[in-house]
């Protein structure tokens, strides 16, 4: 590899690194997050694949040692990286998950560099790495704030999957091999987002045919049937035991998509700062503002100098749908598309937004010069200078996501009974917060059983439902691998073996080797055997259905297909599309001053980071006590019961009202700060209310600032965002906010106002702003 096209490759692996900045300060894991969900569910798969099971579906540890099909639906491809990084030790998967995240940062850099190559050369290829890894959502939202590691993992393969197409369509077959693999990369890390790419990649192949790229049509066709049929595997199963699991991933509440549309102007908003004080700091669902405005410019450049019109085209038209579809005016589509509303937030559109500015952006590593003033040495320094500039305008606003709150969670080893006892605490089954994936037998879902839990300590798992057993009947557990539950039973006459295991097919039982048949029992679905009178041996295994028998025979003849097509060509320097040749001296020299430009920045950014902004607090403010970061509004009061003394205190709030023609829109954002440790749950509420009385609109909040009441910090405070819609038909006008907190548990009730600096009005503060709705 020649000299001037391996650092390029290097430095793109530096922007990497450098955006997962935060994995270096702070060490474990974030906390709070879903990223711990990921640990257990690769702690999971790893202990069955210690045990020999190469594609374990089946997860018997969670729903308190239950089981359930969780792999045989969810992407597993992230939890195999991660137990490989934790070097096959499933007791150290928050270490295999933390490096996982450090690698998604690293192939999602070097990804948007290539990309970004085929459109802006090397140096337009580092601009789009850095737009890519430093996107709000890909740099600090997704990875920091959700801890949605699988998609992490998928987003960091999307711009390798597009760049292998592009080289599909413009090469021919030479790309065929690149192209399934990083496509099945992609769809085998998470779900949506595999379904994002396949949509994306579709849109690129009608442009392509549009522009005249017919030629590679048939490679192109191949690669996609050889995509389908090395993926059978997982989508098959998914697709034809579908109705043999509870799907509810989309519903009221807050998994409905109509409470997570972002307006265009927190779109376009700018990160700031997060308080060290803020437990939940609100963070905007932005698409980078400095991004969206050099994307533009680079589509602007494209068509000015008429380069790559027909190509780049095709990724400002994707961005602007993307973009469309996170607004609330493309609310008709996500209610009349089919399986939309199963990506639950529209946000999660940002990720492949991301992805498809990188191309726009790259653009401005095109010449722009005539050839004559590139061999110009005042020109070319000017072309540096742009460069890093350029760069810099990516990355400076963009360092706010290399200082999220800081985390000291750490995971000890993990071990089965650490997943019980994490379930235990109550906060998700499963590793999901709304029952997905539970068999469709379980009518009712039942709680932990104390001998279960007993034989986790004491190990061999022992699942039988002992109180149902006949008293002179004998049953003793054989230790055998996680998918297979062994007995040796004595009974002087026949009786019905009950389990805690939840019944799912591929479940079978034999009696002394011959197969018997499973009762389901009602309503928690678990399996019951019947034994006849004697000596025994049960076994309950869980094993292949035809239908994935079937799925793996399409992925192996994939397989077979796709390397008989690889080695129809000779892999060679000429023939390879990670090589990409250029013939234009001129162009070159500005190529590499581009490059020097971004590495300039780079570098100041890195001494920056390290010498300077590691050792103040201008972009980690810590509020003093009672008082928060970014409050508007500054107003006391407390709630709690009276008699008592005070357990939560409202600091203060900010305001925005919104009126367009269309729509009037306020936002309101609460502060609030934990006075002692809160036994109960709360609820809290905004209330729109006229001055004669009447509530015209209200938001509540199930868990205000993104988490229970009694898990809040008393040294901490919490942000809670209300987004309220004025109707229609309310008169134009003065109106009173009203706020509280109140409780579901038991008898429910509001909390008491214990005091309030303006007013309070029915068990509730008003704050002291009124709001001017207009017509």
């Amino acid at each position: 590899m020649r000299r001037h096209t391996l650092w390029p490759l290097l430095l793109a692996c530096a922007v990497g690194l450098l955006a997962a900045w935060p994995y270096y300060s702070n060490p474990g894991l974030p906390a709070g997050t879903d990223v711990e969900l990921h640990v257990f569910r690769t702690a999971e798969l790893g202990y069955s694949l210690r045990a020999g099971a190469l594609y374990p579906r089946w997860a018997p540890d969670f729903y308190h040692g239950h089981g359930y099909p969780i792999f045989n639906y969810y992407a597993p491809l992230t939890y195999y990286l991660s137990f490989a990084l934790a070097l096959g030790r499933p007791e150290a998967a928050a270490v295999g998950v933390r490096l996982t995240l450090i690698l998604a940062q690293v192939l999602g850099a070097v990804g948007a560099y290539q990309l970004g190559r085929l459109f802006g050369r090397r140096g337009g290829g580092l601009l789009g790495a850095i737009a890519f890894s430093f996107s709000p959502y890909v740099q600090l939202i997704n990875p920091h704030v959700r801890g949605a590691v699988a998609e992490s993992v998928a987003l960091a393969f999307l711009p390798w999957a597009l760049w292998a197409w592009e080289v599909l369509w413009r090469r021919g077959e030479r790309a065929l091999v690149p192209a399934v693999l990083t496509t099945s990369a992609v769809f085998l890390s998470h779900n949506l987002t595999g379904l994002s790419c396949v949509g994306l990649l579709a849109g690129l192949g009608l442009a392509r045919c549009a522009s005249g790229a017919r030629r590679h049509l048939r490679p192109a066709l191949l690669a996609a049937v050889i995509f389908v049929l090395v993926t059978a595997f997982f989508w098959l199963p998914f697709l034809v035991e579908r109705s043999a699991i509870k799907l509810e991933v989309a519903g009221d509440g807050h998994y409905d998509y109509r409470n997570h549309f972002v307006p265009f102007r927190e779109l376009t908003a700018w990160l700031e700062p997060m308080d060290r004080r803020a437990a939940s700091p609100h963070i905007p669902m932005s698409a980078g503002p400095a991004t969206l405005a050099i994307a533009v410019a680079g589509l602007g450049l494209s068509i000015a100098r008429l380069r790559r019109v027909g190509w780049v085209g095709f990724y400002a038209i994707a961005a602007s749908a993307l973009l469309w579809l996170v607004t609330p005016g493309s609310q008709w589509v996500w209610e009349h598309l089919p399986g939309l509303r199963f990506y639950q937030f529209p946000w999660r559109f940002l990720g492949p937004l991301a992805t498809c500015l990188v191309p726009l952006v790259s653009m401005l590593g095109t010449p722009w010069n005539s050839p004559r003033a590139r061999r110009c040495s005042s020109v070319g320094g000017v072309r540096v200078a742009i460069a890093a500039l350029v760069a810099l305008s990516l990355l400076v606003p963009a360092l706010v996501g290399l200082y999220p709150l800081p985390w000291t969670s750490g995971f000890e080893a993990i071990l089965p009974l650490d997943i019980i006892r994490a379930e235990l605490a109550g906060r998700w089954r499963g590793t999901t917060s709304t029952n997905d994936f539970v068999p469709a037998t379980v009518a009712m879902i039942p709680g932990p059983q104390q001998s279960v839990l007993e034989s986790y300590e004491h190990p061999p798992v022992d699942r039988v439902n002992r109180a149902t057993l006949p008293p002179d009947a004998i049953v003793r557990v054989v230790p055998d691998r996680p998918w297979v539950n062994a007995f040796r039973v004595s009974s002087p006459r026949e009786f019905v073996l009950r389990l805690y295991l939840f019944d799912f097919p591929g479940w079978r039982a034999s009696i002394d080797g011959r197969d018997v048949p499973i009762v389901v029992a009602n309503p928690e679905g678990f399996i019951t055997v019947i034994v006849p009178a004697g000596d025994h041996e049960v076994v309950v295994r869980f094993g292949p259905t035809p239908v994935r028998r079937l799925a793996w025979m399409l992925s192996g003849f994939g397989m077979v297909v796709m390397l008989i097509v690889a080695g129809r060509r000779r892999w060679h320097r000429r023939t390879s599309p990670f090589v990409g040749r250029c013939r234009n001296r001129g162009a070159d020299l500005d190529d590499i001053r581009t490059v020097r430009g971004v590495a300039i920045a780079v570098l100041l950014v890195l001494v920056t980071t390290t010498l300077v902004l590691d050792h103040v607090d201008w972009l980690q403010p810590t509020a003093p006590p009672g008082a928060a970061v970014g409050v508007d509004h500054l107003q006391g009061a407390t709630f709690g019961s009276a008699g008592e003394d005070a357990q939560i205190a409202l600091l203060g709030y900010n305001l925005k009202m919104w009126n367009t023609r269309v729509t009037r829109t306020l936002d309101v954002v609460l502060y609030w700060n934990a006075q002692r440790d809160v036994v109960e749950t709360y609820q809290s509420f905004v209330h729109v209310v006229s001055p004669e009385g009447t509530i015209w609109t209200q938001s509540d909040q199930l868990n205000p600032g993104g988490f229970p009441t009694n898990l809040w910090p008393t040294d901490r405070y919490v942000v809670d965002v209300h987004r309220l819609e004025i109707p229609t038909e309310a008169p134009a006008g003065p109106y009173l906010l009203s706020v509280g907190l109140y409780t579901l548990a038991g008898e429910g009730g509001r909390l008491d106002v214990l005091s309030a600096d303006c007013g309070q009005r029915a068990d509730s503060v008003v704050l002291c702003t009124p709001i001017l709705v207009r017509r």
